[in-house]
């Protein structure tokens, strides 16, 4: 089969300004709030962090394959992720800019760097996520009775 579908649900407390989202496998399982700078609670994760967070872990794991099938060494790979949000001239706030920064030791940057960039640029071509914030989605809002 060549679809996976994924599935969580979540609700939100108004009067406690949070809310609490579980995957359908139950192996996800978190409470969060609005970002701090935009009036949410600084104990809990965001939506932005959980975006961020979900691109990390794809491009880590996809780097990570690809790294291995062209047998560079980097046995524990690691990056970092930062986003941007800024005003939307349409109204709210939108990401404008995300940096993932991949943690490559300096010595095989230097002695094998055609490699290195081939497996970055492989991860961020097959890291599923990334697609997606790349807007390769169709994102659909359908109401659902209760």
């Amino acid at each position: 089969m060549d679809e996976h579908v994924f599935r969580l649900e979540t609700t939100w407390s108004g009067e406690a300004n949070e809310g609490s989202l579980e995957s359908q496998s139950h192996t996800l399982s978190v409470r969060y709030s609005g970002a701090p700078g935009l009036g949410g609670k600084p104990t809990l994760t965001n939506p932005e962090e959980l975006l961020l967070s979900a691109i990390a872990a794809c491009f880590v794991q996809t780097w990570a394959i690809f790294l291995k099938k062209l047998a560079l060494p980097v046995p524990e790979p690691a990056i970092e992720v930062s986003g941007t949000v800024e005003k939307d001239p349409q109204g709210g706030y939108r990401f404008t800019h995300i940096e993932i920064v991949p943690h490559v030791p300096a010595a095989l940057l230097e002695s094998q760097n055609e490699k290195v960039v081939k497996t970055l640029a492989l991860a961020e071509k097959y890291c599923i996520v990334s697609k997606a914030v790349r807007g390769s989605v169709t994102l659909a809002v359908t109401p659902k009775p209760f």
